[in-house]
């Protein structure tokens, strides 16, 4: 299976509420046609900001059966046949400001995902390798933040891969469910000290029900 992160920002002259209803009201169900190579698709669009300043209005989440159902669905979407999702993504989307890269999964915490949850996005330094930014989230990190935390019933690590478009906005990416973060301005500071560029946000899951594919 392959897993991909879309981080999508919606255009300047739309509030976030009408980003989020033509997102879901008109995009998911225009995409629809275009899904049968995925197995399951989820976006979590922004509630709050908790740290940082977010340069996106959703994380929309891709999980795709194999490398040809990705390969034949992006071909679909950028043929003639997907002109209309194309032209509708210009009617709420900022698509330069688009990013999307592949991700692996490592549950950190087993439970029920949830409706809402906290992300915390994670820029490593550059003298640090992904492999070691990977290593001391799980090593060091995570333990921290988890201590501070109030009851977690959920946590997933993502960890992003790089593409040929650029250098990844993010290299660390943990969603997590928890029953307080009023650490979490404090933990990130923390692993700012250290060089890492921290945001967080609150989101709502929003899924489209793919029929069993």
């Amino acid at each position: 299976m392959i897993k991909t992160l879309s981080l999508i920002k919606r255009r300047p002259d739309l509030e976030r509420s009408a980003f989020r209803d033509h997102y879901e009201t008109t995009h998911a169900p225009l995409a629809l046609p275009f899904m049968a190579g995925l197995v399951r698709y989820v976006r979590y669009h922004l509630e709050e900001t908790l740290v940082g300043e977010p340069g996106f209005d959703v994380i929309s989440a891709f999980w795709y059966r194999d490398a040809d159902a990705t390969t034949k669905m992006m071909e679909r979407i950028e043929s003639e046949e997907g002109r209309p999702l194309r032209e509708d993504e210009l009617l709420f989307m900022d698509k330069p400001a688009n990013r999307f890269f592949p991700v692996s999964e490592r549950p950190l915490v087993e439970g029920e995902e949830g409706e809402s949850h906290v992300w915390v996005l994670v820029r490593k330094p550059e003298d640090v390798s992904r492999f070691d930014a990977s290593t001391q989230m799980v090593r060091d990190h995570w333990p921290r933040l988890e201590a501070g935390l109030g009851e977690v019933g959920y946590a997933l690590l993502r960890d992003a891969f790089p593409m040929e478009q650029g250098a990844l906005p993010y290299h660390c990416v943990l969603q997590l469910r928890a029953s307080s973060t009023s650490r979490l301005p404090a933990w990130s500071a923390a692993l700012e000290a250290y060089g890492y560029e921290v945001l967080a946000v609150r989101t709502r899951r929003h899924e489209t029900a793919l029929g069993g594919e």
